[in-house]
């Protein structure tokens, strides 16, 4: 009887969990739904937008990057790019010098951060940029043709301090950077959703476009400055917080999207998902924390399900009766997510992906709060 009343109140707290899930990712999905394709528009001017690249050892993938920003469908005169080299331990940065004299691009520039870690280089590239927005993008990512001038279009028709851009795995080649890919846009639909409800929780630096003196002016409230990585999350939701729900919007257009490869193998998959985690512990408002803590504890109930489901076999009946509630509650967003990246094949993979998710999480949750984090052959460390 007292193992009775145990599974009892167990089987009440996945209950519970899962309708918190249930309910956020419905929230999310609502919000996706919510956002507004941009109708274009001829752009009425073209606001000056200084693009910052901050780079460590990406020789192989850089010169692919320089290319697309080089042939952005904006005016020359309108645009800078800044790439800022991160103590690269390749030729990263005399690629760069050379692409740049190569082509002649007087709008771009390149310089050696003081500093160390990516956060310290996006820095500096902010306080020499000269644009009145500031866009940032990865050294590993391409832009399409027409990046710029659909963030510009969605900033003059929104009035917004931030945009927050689409960004898609992409070549995925084999069925791990496939699962990769969908489990990603996932979470870019959550990052569109939150935002489309005025509550956003997530960004991407890999694409993303601010206002430059909104950044400056919520310098002085961030609490992150200890952090050598998490820029993007730290400083939107600085931004939303001093400025309002409405000052932080996504753009929901093909245009848009910025590609990034996927990982290569699950350790360095692993490794980018604990550093990505590792941050959580750092934050501070419940916008963050509360859809994470629910992420996370239906996750980890699942996989608790699982374990005990060793033990007691009825167990392993409930987990995947739970494992299909969460595959229905996650199907609509992925639906839609899919269908706007035009990669409607990758759902074939959902179900697969909601047994393996739940096992990840929870190893990626723990990795965070427990393991030193590297980017690049560098640990990641708080700044002294």
């Amino acid at each position: 009887m007292e193992h009775l009343e145990y599974f009892t109140y167990f089987l009440r707290i996945v209950e519970i969990t899962g309708g918190l899930y249930l309910i956020l990712i419905g929230l999310y999905t609502l919000g996706w739904f919510l956002l507004k394709t941009p109708i274009p528009v001829k752009l009425e001017r073209f606001p000056e937008i200084s693009v910052l690249v901050a780079v460590r050892n990406e020789e192989e993938r850089l010169e692919k990057l320089l290319e697309t920003l080089r042939d952005q469908r904006y005016p020359i005169d309108a645009f800078e790019v800044i790439i800022i080299d991160d103590h690269s331990e390749d030729n990263s940065i005399a690629l760069a010098k050379q692409f740049v004299q190569q082509h002649l691009l007087g709008n771009f520039r390149v310089l050696s951060a003081v500093g160390e870690g990516k956060k310290a280089a996006l820095r500096e590239g902010l306080n020499q940029a000269a644009g009145k927005y500031i866009a940032v993008t990865d050294a590993d990512c391409l832009v399409s043709d027409g990046w710029l001038r659909s963030m510009a279009r969605e900033l003059q028709q929104s009035g917004s301090r931030m945009m927050l851009g689409p960004v898609l795995l992409h070549p995925a080649r084999n069925l791990f950077e496939r699962m990769q890919a969908l489990e990603f846009m996932s979470l870019i639909g959550s990052t569109g959703g939150a935002a489309g409800l005025r509550l956003p929780v997530m960004s991407n630096g890999a694409n993303m476009v601010f206002e430059k003196n909104a950044a400056l002016e919520v310098e002085k409230y961030r609490k992150d400055e200890s952090l050598q990585s998490g820029d993007d999350v730290f400083l939107m939701e600085a931004i939303r917080k001093h400025y309002g729900p409405e000052s932080v919007r996504f753009v929901k257009h093909q245009s848009a999207i910025v590609t990034t490869p996927p990982c290569p193998d699950f350790k360095s998959f692993i490794s980018q998902r604990t550093r990505w985690v590792s941050k959580n512990k750092h934050y501070r408002s419940a916008f963050i924390l509360l859809p994470a803590a629910v992420v996370f504890a239906f996750n980890f109930m699942l996989v608790a399900l699982l374990v005990l489901s060793i033990l007691y076999p009825f167990l392993f009946l409930v987990f995947f009766l739970f494992t299909g509630l969460k595959l229905m509650v996650d199907f609509p967003l992925l639906t839609a997510t899919t269908t706007f990246f035009r990669k409607r094949q990758y759902l074939i993979l959902a179900f697969p992906l909601a047994l393996i998710y739940p096992v990840y999480v929870i190893v990626a949750a723990f990795g965070g709060l427990f393991i030193r984090p590297e980017w690049k052959g560098r640990s990641i460390k708080k700044s002294r």
